[in-house]
């Protein structure tokens, strides 16, 4: 025979249930006032709550009580359309900043395989993040060869689409993307610019860039939270499968 669900589910979505016709940043009840409500105990309605918020429907600050968040913003997966296009695309408002800039590093040893540079050469680094209704949504790390970063000008980023400042520095369309997706704990860099902790499970993009088969010109990692951003990917089945 079945068990029952833990107590705490039931009451997580019976708040979800509530949640969905509220609009984004009410404020919630108390947990004394949840506990007497579903006659849980507090332990029970923290439980329900800490579900919810790592589910990104609810945020707990100090201070102030449980908040209803914003929906998820939707991050769709194609390979040439960039964030800034997205949102664009879909009316959401966004603002990017610009953390460091450096045109002269040592990058990790996967990144320099990807620009095909050699040991010890060095490169530009740009680091970002993207806010979206006051939340930060993800954080990007972008390398460039150390040509094309000198090229580069962080301030037009922050106001431009980050693929066309790239394009109009190299006088050339991005003609290829290559991507990896993981579900992974974050870097300590990204968990920081994303304030959450390093055993937070985000979802990194991994990506690169070319010019054309032979010439890399960028390549990164976005991580994006995942309790504020899904993904989505469309495609049509050839005929020819």
């Amino acid at each position: 025979m079945a068990s029952n669900p833990p107590r705490y589910l039931s009451v997580a979505n019976s708040i979800e249930e509530s949640i969905r016709t509220l609009p984004p940043h009410s404020l919630l009840p108390t947990e004394q006032q949840l506990s007497k409500q579903y006659n849980v105990s507090r332990v029970t309605v923290r439980a329900a709550l800490d579900l919810l918020e790592n589910n990104g429907a609810i945020t707990r600050e100090r201070g102030r009580g449980t908040i209803v968040c914003p929906p998820k913003i939707t991050r769709h997966l194609e390979p040439f359309i960039s964030f800034e296009k997205d949102l664009q695309r879909q009316n959401i408002e966004y603002t990017t900043e610009v953390h460091a800039f450096d045109t002269s590093i040592v990058p990790p040893d996967a990144v320099r395989k990807q620009l095909q540079v050699a040991n010890g050469e060095r490169v530009g680094r740009l680091s970002l993040v993207r806010w979206v209704d006051n939340r930060v949504i993800c954080h990007e790390l972008r390398y460039y060869p150390s040509k094309i970063a000198k090229k580069i000008d962080p301030i037009l980023i922050e106001k431009n689409d980050a693929k066309e400042v790239l394009e109009n520095a190299i006088g050339a369309r991005v003609q290829e993307s290559h991507w990896v997706s993981e579900i992974r704990s974050p870097s300590a860099t990204a968990a920081e610019a994303l304030k959450i902790s390093t055993r937070t499970l985000v979802l990194e993009n991994s990506y690169l860039w070319m010019r054309d088969e032979v010439h890399p010109v960028e390549a990164g990692v976005i991580t994006y939270r995942i309790d504020r951003c899904r993904l989505r990917f469309d495609s049509s089945i050839s005929q020819n499968f």
